[in-house]
């Protein structure tokens, strides 16, 4: 996937629950966590034993990198997740551009998602055509706003309720 030329991104500020393919211009502020969790293959258990897919009839348990990161722009900034390959190209003091992620609600509290299911993607600055021209420019440094940081705000789901009026 490539982004266009004419891009729009969405400033962290803007940014609402379970909002689906964003696009967000960032700086990396930090890692703030960074684990390993087992992603299990189901399949049928041979004598019980867990092992490597073998013809589709055995359990395999894989090891999945997750690793959160506080990123920013002028407006706010925001916790990110991302897996695997991903985590490297977020390095602290980095500008990136997050392609195609989504909103993601944990315990009422905004994320920022960047999995293979969201088919989302990372780039540094630069690696786009409009982003060589803000790179020369001197517009690739972004002062992040560590005030407004949106996964501190918690958000509580209320069903609309619709009244009858007969």
């Amino acid at each position: 996937m490539s982004p266009k030329s004419n891009q729009t991104y969405t400033e962290v500020v803007n940014l609402q629950p379970d909002q689906h393919q964003v696009d967000l211009r960032v700086k990396v502020i930090a890692q703030i966590m960074f684990g390993e969790v087992e992603d299990g293959k189901v399949g049928e258990v041979k004598d019980g034993n867990v092992g490597e897919v073998e013809d589709g009839n055995e359990t395999t348990l894989s090891k999945i990198k997750v690793a959160e990161f506080l990123v920013g722009d002028s407006s706010g900034c925001i916790i990110v997740k991302a897996i695997n390959e991903q985590i490297s190209l977020l390095e602290p003091q980095t500008c990136v551009m997050i392609h195609n992620a989504r909103v993601e609600m944990y315990r009422g509290f905004m994320r920022i998602v960047v999995d293979q299911n969201t088919n989302a993607e990372i780039k540094p600055f630069g690696e786009a055509s409009d982003d060589k021209v803000a790179h020369a420019n001197g517009n690739d440094d972004i002062q992040p706003n560590l005030d407004k940081n949106r996964s501190l705000t918690e958000y509580q789901y209320v069903p609309q309720v619709v009244l009858n009026e007969s």
